[in-house]
């Protein structure tokens, strides 16, 4: 059989034309051309599957909504995300969706509700987990799999959906809330920043349902893992023109009184029921196109200054402590120079460009006249304003002021020789240097970033600024670690003047460092290398412990001088999840020691030990859950369908639906092929 591409071509036109077909075919991952899987327009998400119906129109294969359920208490919190995956057409459908989470949350429960009937996943290696989930959906079992891809991104597949059939996945992790500066917060996210994959495609490699708008890279071999489809508002069918709706309800127990409770980014209800308050959503439901946050403040003069926590489970005891550490005194400031980086990739176009911006004049206008600085923008390349670092006078103020004014957004997020550059430049012993990052973070080569902090660093520190709706906060926090430094998000411009004044007061007030812990029984506590804290922070620390009895000493020094702290080890009470957020916090510090070199098999194996005991989701280990009952007969059909993400508030779908910042390296391979072919048959082609 023949496709016609012209009316009269010769036998070889047909064959590439079908050879064409076959190619789009074998990206789209399914056996069936009757949807679209690559992108032919700037209306549909990058390999976003869409069914088309009888009267012409197209809809999503799978329908997603989503609740959320937060148990607050004191810093702790446990969630219960509910997810309903819902196949909109008439085949058996596998969905599969990459999900966003929290970067410090602790997965540990996952069960598969059909109707009525309950299945309880179990914790298996990943290997393991994915060989039941493959064998239960060939045998046309219904199955669900959670693995993680990076900690803040899971990736979540169902299997056998029945059309017309809906499954509710019900998730529960465990996470701890921050504490900055006298406000408590919990941050929740929604959506994800399409990533930039660096690196040469490997090709062969691909399987086939497992692939985002990537291949597979040299430097990100699972960059099909994590770049999901993504779609906007206005090509959402929803009636309510919501994109993944959510609902969520938070029940919150600050154990204080309080003075505020906000969200920045939604409006919220809040309602008092003794000492509790529940808080819900004005609209009842929103499209998952930002993060949410949530905040809270004391009232003036009642800030905790210590608090502990405790859970016994199967005889062992674990704690989690908050302190914070004396008011730091005043000092001089030190001269520093001061390194500026600002994010000017696709995936900063919109809102996010304009709030880097700002956030980097605010930072110019904090310059002290003994300070000298300079600024780095970079894309898919990087350059800076001057040779080098200049004191901030008004001629080389006004001269930044005009460049930053004239950056726009658009390439690549290369960020890697833009931060060798940044670490290299402007060493100089008699000046403190420090660099602030302003970035969504939107890069998929994260861990060859740490590797490079860490190496590079030597006495400079970092402090990574998160612009938009939807940032890499893992690769933030992890930045800001690995460098020293400290966190700061903002999510829109009226954050940008409050957040950068917050910011420079930390850069210009002393740490507390130098910390040494004295138990009174055999512990065993995280983190290991306690980090210096800056003005506001506190110290907040995991231990596992023979029993829950004695003092425990802090001890640790602030602007040159030295301050203990003592705190009594007393059951409060049980308080739920301290044990899986005490495991949580190891199985980050074998990572950790992984980047600093340690053995990978011997790094694995630990991880292993410690999810299994504790049924934790990690890169080695996964949840599954599989009905016994078979629902699918092997001749009907399973078609896999990836459920998008909606595009982060703010931000732009780039063109052909994939965003500058990112590299769709096998769809620019397949069209370039595509071309060449083309290009061979119209040189033989007879003149008409």
């Amino acid at each position: 059989m023949q496709i016609s591409l012209f009316q009269d071509e010769r036998p070889l036109v047909g064959s590439v034309s079908l050879l064409c077909l076959a190619i789009l075919f074998l990206w789209g991952g399914s056996s069936r051309p009757v949807f679209a899987a690559i992108p032919i327009s700037d209306d549909i998400g990058a390999g976003q599957i869409l069914f088309e119906l009888p009267d012409g129109q197209t809809i999503n294969a799978l329908h997603l909504e989503s609740s959320a359920r937060f148990s607050i208490s004191g810093i702790v919190t446990q969630v219960e995300l509910t997810q309903t995956f819902q196949n909109q057409t008439q085949e058996f459908q596998e969905a599969v969706y990459v999900l966003p989470m929290p970067d410090t949350a602790a997965v540990n429960e996952m069960e598969m509700q059909i109707g009525h009937r309950v299945i309880r996943a179990d914790i298996r290696e990943r290997q393991a987990a994915r060989k039941v989930y493959e064998q239960a959906k060939a045998e046309g079992k219904k199955a669900a799999l959670i693995e993680q891809n990076r900690p803040n991104l899971f990736r979540q597949s169902i299997a056998n959906i029945a059309p017309g059939e809906s499954i509710v996945i019900c998730l529960t992790f465990i996470d701890s809330v921050a504490y900055d500066s006298g406000e408590f917060s919990y941050r929740f996210p929604m959506t994800l920043t399409p990533s930039y994959i660096p690196g040469d495609p490997v090709t062969g490699v691909m399987k086939i349902n497992e692939s985002g708008w990537s291949l597979p890279t040299t430097q990100v071999p699972d960059a099909n893992l994590i770049t999901p489809p993504m779609v906007s508002r206005t090509q959402s069918e929803s009636d309510e023109g919501l994109i993944n709706p959510i609902d969520i309800k938070v029940s919150l127990d600050p154990g204080l009184e309080l003075q505020e409770i906000g969200s920045p980014y939604h409006e919220i209800a809040v309602k008092r029921v003794a000492d509790r308050y529940n808080v819900s959503l004005v609209q009842g439901r929103v499209s998952m196109d930002r993060d949410f946050v949530l905040r809270w403040r004391p009232v003036s003069g009642r800030e905790p200054q210590a608090a502990i926590f405790s859970e016994t489970v199967a005889g062992e005891h674990y704690a989690l402590l908050m302190l914070l550490p004396p008011g730091q005194g005043q000092s001089q400031p030190l001269p520093r120079d001061m390194i500026f980086v600002i994010d000017t990739s696709g995936s900063m176009r919109g809102s996010s460009i304009e709030q880097a911006k700002s956030s980097l004049l605010k930072a110019l206008d904090r310059l002290r006249p003994q300070d000298r600085f300079n600024i780095i923008e970079f894309n898919s390349s990087w350059s800076r304003l001057f040779a080098g670092v200049q004191f901030p006078d008004a001629y080389s103020l006004n001269r930044a002021r005009e460049w930053v004014a004239r950056l726009g957004a658009g390439g690549g997020t290369n960020m890697l020789p833009a931060l060798e550059q940044v670490l290299a430049d402007g060493d100089d012993e008699t000046q403190l240097k420090q660099i602030v990052f302003i970035t969504d973070g939107a890069v998929g080569n994260e861990r060859a970033l740490f590797e490079l902090i860490r190496e590079r660093l030597g006495t400079t520190r970092l402090f990574p600024v998160g612009i938009g709706s939807a940032p890499n906060s893992y690769f933030m926090r992890q930045a800001a670690k690995h460098g020293r430094g400290t966190f700061t998000h903002i999510g829109s411009l009226i954050d940008v003047a409050d957040r950068m004044q917050a910011l420079f007061e930390k850069i210009d007030s002393p740490v507390a460092s130098d910390f040494a812990l004295s138990w009174p029984v055999q512990s065993e506590s995280y983190p290991q290398k306690i980090p210096a804290l800056y003005q506001g922070e506190p110290l907040l620390l995991a231990a596992k412990v023979s029993e829950l009895q004695g003092e425990l000493v802090v001890r640790g020094k602030t602007a040159g001088s030295s301050w203990t702290k003592s705190v009594e080890l007393v059951s409060g009470g049980e308080n739920p999840g301290i044990g899986t957020l005490w495991a949580r916090q190891k199985i980050e510090h074998l990572n950790d020691l992984e980047i600093e070199g340690r053995d990978s098999e011997a790094t694995r194996n630990d991880i292993v030990s410690v999810a299994i005991t504790h049924r934790l989701v990690t890169k080695y280990t996964s949840l599954v859950a599989v009905e016994e009952v078979v629902s699918r007969f092997p001749e009907d059909e399973l078609t896999t369908s990836t459920v998008p993400n909606a595009v982060a508030q703010g931000q732009v779908l780039q063109q052909a639906s994939y965003p500058n910042t990112a590299t769709p390296a096998g769809l620019l391979f397949l069209l370039g092929c595509l071309s060449l072919l083309l290009a061979g048959v119209t040189r033989f082609m007879p003149a008409r």
